[in-house]
């Protein structure tokens, strides 16, 4: 390992430190503004460290905050002597004139200890893949672990005040009102379905759940396309199943209702030519990007969509086929993985600003039920899953079922041959923001294609 840089001073800046603490001694409420910044760790002097700490269990035990008291303290724990004596505490007392930049100070030492747990991970990284005592996927994963523990200690938020929310609240309603649609985020191109969610909502995670078979994908992919062509939106679809050839070939299907047994094979009349090259240029001109790495782990989706939202300048849909076959880290078992990888998918919705749908299997007990209608229990692996989303659907077809014999496992089972237009119930089980129902839905599976349909008035 490179000496020159092992052997260079951490970031830090004693200045700032001091200046934080002095801050503190000549008003309390400094220690407040300080606090939401920094912790005692934070500080790279250890005679800091020690004094800050002190600083906040005196805050702690509502006792009053100055040399005198931070003195008793520190004696109290034996640790006068470490801080170089009362000499410095008074050396701190004078440290700067005033307290009204101690935001400033602080965000200062808060950066620099960001650098430090940098530095540090860093080379803990450089350690194990020198020593390769683990194999490569391990390490990999431990270091992209530490790397978001580093990041995730560098973000967060302090209060707002209410009287800002509100005003911001105002200007979206009123910017709301002026709209002549009820759609107030990024439609999904089915009236039914607006109608329920408004359309997909920035920060929002939603999880599309059904039976193998039943059209997840083929839906996933036609609320991409609606959003692409209809929208101009960006959308990013990770494809953890298929490769982008075979969803690029769904997607021209289902844009220029071309039969997909007819793409498989090549052999197109010359009416399912003209269409697919229309749909290839109407593809073609949208802003929809594939990955289909398989395998993925969270870091790198979220590292990619970092980078195409720097590249782009924005990012309107992600989306993931599906949520189960992201790889975990290894340590924890599959049902701890997958609470571990929701949560993160909705941090990732957040820092986005845009909705996040992934798909996701559902268990085998909804096969054993009289009623098939999936249920938020039927969601395979977790349970967290549908706490951490915004708003769960599910997808059922009647005619999936309708062949008692088969269980469903494949494209082919339950499914007659003979029908090719089948009705779908988009079933939504929760809602953050609005109203829970089902939207109906045709679908075309030749085309792997869902339209809307008028509602079908009850007998």
């Amino acid at each position: 390992m490179n000496n020159d840089i092992t052997s260079r001073i951490p970031p830090n800046d004693k200045d700032a430190e001091q200046a934080v603490l002095g801050a503190v001694f000549l008003s309390q409420d400094a220690l407040i503004e300080a606090m939401e910044y920094v912790d005692a760790d934070d500080f790279y002097q250890h005679a800091n460290q020690l004094v800050f700490q002190a600083m906040m269990n005196l805050n702690d035990e509502e006792e009053p905050v100055d040399v005198v008291t931070v003195q008793n303290e520190l004696d109290r724990a034996n640790q006068i002597e470490d801080i170089g004596g009362v000499s410095y505490l008074a050396e701190l007392a004078s440290a700067v004139p005033t307290a009204a930049n101690t935001t400033y100070y602080a965000k200062i030492v808060k950066n620099k200890s960001t650098l430090r747990r940098l530095i540090n991970a860093a080379t803990g990284i450089v350690t194990r893949s020198f020593e390769e005592d683990d194999d490569v996927d391990s390490i990999i994963d431990m270091s992209e672990k530490e790397i978001m523990d580093v990041s995730e200690n560098r973000n967060h938020k302090g209060f707002r005040r209410i009287s800002d929310v509100v005003k911001s609240s105002f200007e979206e309603i009123d910017k709301l009102y002026d709209q002549d649609s009820d759609v107030t985020g990024l439609s999904t191109g089915y009236k039914d379905l607006d109608d329920m969610t408004t359309g997909l909502h920035k920060d929002e995670l939603v999880i599309l759940a059904a039976r193998p078979g039943v059209g997840k994908t083929a839906f996933a992919l036609n609320l991409a396309q609606n959003a692409a062509t209809k929208s101009n939106a960006t959308v990013a679809i990770f494809s953890l199943e298929m490769g982008a050839e075979s969803l690029v070939n769904r997607m021209l299907c289902s844009e220029g209702s071309i039969d997909a047994n007819s793409l498989r094979t090549g052999k197109l009349d010359e009416n399912q030519w003209n269409s697919l090259v229309v749909a290839m240029g109407s593809l073609s001109r949208t802003n929809v990007y594939i990955d289909d790495t398989p395998g993925i782990k969270m870091a790198e989706i979220r590292s990619k969509c970092r980078r195409l939202l720097k590249e782009s300048g924005h990012l309107d849909l992600v989306i993931i086929d599906y949520l189960q076959l992201i790889e975990g880290t290894g340590q924890e078992n599959r049902q701890q993985e997958v609470s571990v990888i929701s949560r993160n998918l909705k941090k990732l919705a957040k820092e986005l600003h845009c909705p996040i749908i992934a798909l996701s299997q559902l268990s085998r007990g909804v096969e054993a039920r009289q009623d098939k209608r999936p249920m938020l229990s039927d969601i395979r692996e977790s349970g967290s899953i549908e706490q951490d989303a915004d708003i769960v659907a599910f997808l059922y077809r009647d005619d999936y079922y309708r062949d008692e014999d088969g269980d469903g496992d494949n494209n082919d089972q339950g499914e007659p041959e003979d029908q090719d237009v089948g009705e779908v119930e988009v079933i939504i089980s929760k809602n953050r923001s609005g109203p829970r129902g089902t939207a109906k839905l045709l679908f075309v599976k030749s085309y792997n294609k869902f339209s809307s349909i008028a509602n079908i008035p009850e007998n």
